[in-house]
């Protein structure tokens, strides 16, 4: 169809059925929503405890990505051990 798809880093994830995300991370912006985690202003970036989530893509692949699959966030988890779990 002459379509290409394009998107990196989490800019790929929506093409998939879900993937692998730092979302919940509150070093990736300024001032962490207070939908996800109850807090907001400076205090919430002090966090050092969050977890991974699993987002949900627009499923045109099957499958679920995992960007940036062999860096440590500032949770000090490897996402690849993460996102083995998350597979499981």
């Amino acid at each position: 169809r002459g379509v290409v798809l394009a998107g990196g880093s989490a800019g790929a994830i929506c093409w998939f059925d879900g993937g692998h995300s730092d979302s919940m991370d509150p070093h990736t912006y300024f001032a962490t929503p207070f939908l996800f985690t109850g807090e907001s202003g400076d205090n919430a970036g002090d966090r050092t405890s969050w977890d991974y989530i699993r987002v949900p893509g627009l499923s045109f692949l099957p499958g679920l990505i995992c960007p940036h699959h062999d860096r440590r966030q500032s949770n000090g988890i490897l996402r690849s051990e993460d996102f083995n779990g998350m597979l499981q």
